[in-house]
C-alpha cells in the first residue's frame, strides 16, 4: 500500500509539472510563470482568513453565556428605625454578601449590523484577491521581456551561422585561388579573421541564451532544455477601438465598492438593537435583600439600546469616505487615460514596423545581388576579401534588420495585448 501511494504521488507531481514544448510559445511561458508563481498560493489563504472572520461575525447571533462570581463586604446597609415597642420587626441585612450567576444574552435585532459587516468582509476579500491578480498580471510583462530577448538572440544566431557557412564556402574557394597564385593570401586571412569574429559573437549569444533559460527555469520551477527553440508569436493587428480590461480597473471598482460597504456599516451602527437576556443565580442575599439566608433566583427580559445622535460623527465619517471614493475614481480616470496613451503608442509602433518590414524585403534582394557580384569578383581576384566582407555584412545586417523588425512587431502586438488587458 505504501509503494502504491508513493507511485500515485509521483504521477500526480508529474501531471502538475507541464512538459516544456518545443518550440516554446509565449502563451505557454505566461501560463507556466503564473501557475508556478509563489504568490498564487496566497489566494487560498486570503479566502480562509475571510471565512474565519465571517464565521466569527455569525456568532453574533448565538447566545452568549457568562458566569460571574462575587463576594463583598460593605460598611453599611439599609435599615429602618422603628418607634420603641413597635410590633413590626424588620431584619437588618448582613454587611457581607455572596453571589454566583449565569447570565445569558441573545441578540434578536442589530439593525443589520452583522449583515453589513459580512458584506464588508466579502468586499474586502475581493479587493485583496484583485490586488493579488494585479500582481500576477505583471508577470506577463516580465515574461514578454524575457521571451522576446530570447527570440532576438535565437534569430541573430541563425543568421550568424548562415553567414559563417557562406564565409567558409567562400574561404575554400579563395584558398584554392591562393594555391594557384590567382588570389592574394591576405584575402584568406581576412576571411579567417571574420570567422573568428563570428565565433565570438556566437559565444556571446550562447551565454545570453543560457541566462534567459535560467530565468525561465526559475519561473517554470523546472529546467528548460538548452536546445529549445522559441516560436515567433502570430497575431493579428489590434482594432482601433478596444475595451480596456486591465485588472487595475477592476481593483479600483472593488475599492469603491468597499467604501460604499463601509458607509452602509456606519448607517447600521446608528440603528436600535434589541436582545433578550436572562440570569439565574445563587447567593446571600437573593433578590430579597432583607433575607439573611442563601437563596436561588432568576430574572429575564428584553434589552433595547439606541444611540440616535452622536454629534454628527457619522456624517463626518461618511463625508471622509466620499472623499476617499472620489480619490479612487480620479485615480481610475487617470489610469484609463494613461492606458489610452499607451495603446496609441503601441498602434503607432505596429504601423511603423509593418512599414519597415515591407522595405526590408526590397533591401535584402538588392543587397543579395550586390554580394553575389562581389563574391564572383573575389574568386577571380578582382576585389579584396575586405570589400567582399563589407558587402556581405551589409546583406547580413539587412537580414538582421528584418528579423529585428519582425520580432519588434510581435513584441508591439504583445505590448498592446498587455496594455489593453486582453488575454489573447
Amino acid at each position: 500500500m505504501k509503494i502504491r501511494s508513493n507511485i500515485i504521488v509521483l504521477i500526480a507531481a508529474s501531471l502538475l509539472s507541464a512538459e516544456v514544448p518545443d518550440p516554446l510559445t509565449l502563451d505557454f511561458c505566461q501560463e507556466q510563470a503564473r501557475a508556478n508563481y509563489p504568490l498564487i498560493k496566497q489566494s487560498e489563504l486570503l479566502s480562509s482568513a475571510a471565512d474565519q472572520k465571517i464565521r466569527n461575525l455569525t456568532s453574533n447571533w448565538w447566545p452568549q453565556f457568562t458566569i460571574n462570581g462575587q463576594s463583598s463586604y460593605q460598611s453599611d446597609v439599609t435599615s429602618i428605625d422603628l418607634p420603641p415597642g413597635s410590633p413590626i420587626t424588620i431584619p437588618i441585612p448582613a454587611k457581607d454578601s455572596y453571589k454566583v450567576t449565569l447570565d445569558i444574552s441573545n441578540t434578536v435585532y442589530d439593525g443589520g449590523l452583522t449583515r453589513r459587516q459580512k458584506e464588508l468582509e466579502q468586499t474586502g476579500l475581493q479587493v485583496d484577491q484583485q490586488n493579488l491578480e494585479v500582481e500576477l498580471y505583471r508577470i506577463r510583462e516580465r515574461i514578454n521581456q524575457v521571451f522576446f530577448t530570447a527570440l532576438l538572440l535565437q534569430e541573430n544566431e541563425k543568421l550568424l551561422r548562415v553567414m559563417s557557412d557562406e564565409i567558409k564556402a567562400r574561404l575554400a574557394v579563395v584558398e584554392s585561388g591562393v594555391r594557384n597564385g590567382v588570389v592574394l593570401a591576405s584575402n584568406a586571412d581576412v576571411l579567417r579573421a571574420e570567422l573568428v569574429k563570428i565565433d565570438q559573437q556566437l559565444m556571446e549569444i550562447t551565454l545570453g541564451r543560457e541566462s534567459v533559460l535560467e530565468i525561465l527555469s526559475e519561473y517554470f520551477k523546472q529546467p528548460v532544455p538548452p536546445q529549445v527553440q522559441f516560436a515567433v508569436p502570430v497575431s493579428e493587428n489590434p482594432p482601433e477601438l478596444v475595451e480596456i480590461t486591465r485588472p487595475e480597473l477592476s481593483l479600483m471598482n472593488l475599492q469603491a465598492r468597499k467604501i460604499d460597504a463601509s458607509k452602509s456599516l456606519l448607517s447600521a451602527r446608528l440603528r436600535p438593537r434589541a436582545a433578550v437576556f436572562g440570569q439565574v443565580g445563587y447567593g446571600q442575599p437573593g433578590l430579597n435583600m432583607l433575607s439573611p439566608d442563601f437563596d436561588d433566583f432568576y430574572m429575564f427580559g428584553v434589552r433595547l439600546s439606541w444611540t440616535p445622535w452622536n454629534w454628527n460623527q457619522t456624517r463626518r465619517e461618511k463625508q471622509w469616505f466620499d472623499l476617499q471614493k472620489n480619490i479612487i475614481l480620479t485615480q481610475k480616470e487617470t489610469f484609463e487615460q494613461q492606458i489610452r496613451i499607451l495603446l496609441r503608442k503601441d498602434r503607432a509602433e505596429i504601423r511603423k514596423f509593418e512599414a519597415l518590414i515591407g522595405k526590408d524585403d526590397e533591401i535584402i534582394v538588392l543587397r543579395a545581388k550586390i554580394t553575389g557580384t562581389i563574391a564572383a569578383q573575389l574568386e577571380n581576384g578582382v576585389v579584396t576579401a575586405t570589400e567582399y566582407l563589407t558587402e556581405l555584412n551589409a546583406e547580413t545586417q539587412a537580414r538582421l534588420n528584418k528579423q529585428l523588425h519582425l520580432i519588434r512587431l510581435a513584441s508591439a502586438r504583445a505590448d498592446y495585448q498587455f496594455d489593453s488587458g486582453k488575454k489573447d
